[in-house]
């Protein structure tokens, strides 16, 4: 570990620190050192899960509560609904013009003098976590910040896989790092394995982490930690093959199971493997998926006219289509026989009869319909809070879900269980198993080191080559 007194004696300081050799701990350890007054020590991530991770740990160490956790994107927002009241911002939905648009606004507002005395009163200090994420006009609205705050900055280059549409950061730039690097240090130790969990794959990950560096192949044969199976792609569908059985007794055995897929652009890979799989894995939601909105403006839609036909439309979207099918037509409810069933109808009836009162009854009612399976469950559970916070708000759907994403955006969302995910979605995540799908297809040594570090206990690799070459 590093001299933390050393460390927090600068205004200005950057951390490199590579995936679970002990970055969290050394927050912990500043604001553990750092005086307690009535400011609070501010600390910006870039992803929800993270806000989350690092409230978990942070809390689990017994720090006292006088920071405050959040995304980059969710504190700059605050400051922009806040003070901005003469521009409209654009549609959350259009994401690349919504952030462009509330960071150009923010680095007019963190310059004016108010804006800096209210940062200055409220925060006593900054750390910005993951950095290596940074874009250069977020570098921008942090240095900022620095000539407000004392400002120590985490991350790693072997770690910067988000992708905003322009460029990012670089840490080992001294132009760019002006000020901080200067004042640098490095974690050396692969802390998370060494602490009881798996030394040996601590050690392989870090001379693997050593080969990406160089640019060299990596030949995952050679470390003994890593469990390496090599299945053909198209056998993860095919029941009882061995690939198929590897996962079922990987659902069966952990409490603790992440898979990564190698498709960061598509849900839908994920979601037909959450299908196939009996519904038994937690499919990792982006914080801004499209359906979200959508599906919050059909339910806008709905009037005494079309009820039935809209939620037969909103259901394709979340459960499996053949229950679906079997309980609408294009016209609405179907028509039973048998008398359960017909009860069922019937209540559904009666409830769309005051759909506006009656939604989350509903929703809930189709979702407790025999067999069938929500493939979207945080997005169902979004939708479900978006209703009661739209009655209590007398605002739209579509604006509860704004209000409610937001929300999620700055309290973090808690990721746990048995998952599906990408890089992109489980970056700062840990599980106690990971089984990376289809490894041969990772391209970029990047995803590739933040998909191999998620495993804290046990790693497991499906490859049809065991040799993987990358694009450096």
């Amino acid at each position: 570990m590093i001299d933390i007194d050393e460390f927090i004696k600068y205004p200005k300081c950057l951390l490199i620190a590579p995936a679970g050799f002990g970055k969290t701990h050394t927050i912990t350890d500043c604001l553990k050192k750092l005086p307690i007054d009535l400011k609070k020590q501010l600390i910006l991530t870039h992803t929800h899960a993270g806000v989350s991770s690092i409230k978990e740990k942070l809390k689990k160490q017994g720090v006292h509560n006088n920071y405050v956790v959040e995304t980059i994107s969710s504190f700059v927002q605050r400051f922009v609904l806040a003070y901005n009241h003469n521009t409209t911002i654009p549609n959350i939905e259009d994401s690349k013009k919504h952030y462009s648009f509330l960071n150009k606004m923010a680095l007019t507002l963190f310059k004016s003098r108010i804006i800096s005395e209210v940062i200055f009163s409220t925060y006593s200090g900054l750390f910005v976590d993951e950095y290596q994420d940074c874009t250069k006009t977020q570098h921008a609205l942090i240095k900022i910040l620095a000539e407000i705050l004392p400002t120590r900055l985490l991350g790693d280059f072997l770690q910067g896989i988000f992708e905003f549409n322009e460029p990012i950061v670089d840490l080992t730039c001294v132009a760019e790092m002006d000020g901080f690097i200067e004042n640098s240090f490095k974690l050396s130790q692969p802390q998370r394995w060494l602490n009881g969990n798996n030394i040996g794959l601590g050690n392989d990950l870090k001379l693997i982490r050593n080969k990406l560096i160089n640019k060299e192949n990596v030949d995952l044969k050679l470390f003994k930690s890593i469990e390496v199976y090599n299945y053909n792609s198209l056998d993860l569908h095919t029941p009882r093959t061995d690939y198929n059985r590897l996962i079922w007794s990987l659902i069966k055995s952990s409490e603790s199971f992440l898979i990564i897929h190698s498709n960061t652009t598509s849900i839908e890979p994920r979601k037909k493997i959450s299908q196939k799989f009996n519904n038994s894995l937690v499919l990792i939601e982006s914080i801004d998926d499209k359906l979200f909105y959508k599906l919050s403006k059909l339910l806008d839609q709905i009037d005494l006219t079309n009820a039935a036909v809209k939620l037969r439309e909103f259901s394709l979207d979340l459960f499996n289509k053949s229950e679906v099918n079997n309980w609408f037509n294009e016209k609405g409810f179907k028509r039973k026989t048998k008398q359960e069933e017909k009860d069922a109808i019937n209540e559904l009836n009666n409830l769309t009869a005051d759909f506006k009162s009656n939604l989350s009854q509903i929703i809930l009612k189709i979702s407790s319909l025999p067999n069938f399976k929500c493939y979207r469950p945080e997005v169902l559970s979004s939708l479900l809070k978006a209703v009661e916070l739209a009655h209590n708000d007398k605002c739209s759907y579509y604006e509860a879900m704004v209000i409610h994403r937001n929300l999620v955006r700055r309290l973090g969302r808690k990721v746990e269980g048995k998952c599906i995910g990408t890089t992109l979605l489980t970056k700062g995540l840990e599980f106690d198993t990971v089984l990376i799908l289809d490894a041969h297809k990772f391209t970029c040594p990047k995803h590739f080191y933040v998909a191999i570090t998620r495993a804290c206990k046990k790693l497991i690799i499906v490859t049809e080559d065991n040799t993987l070459n990358f694009t450096y």
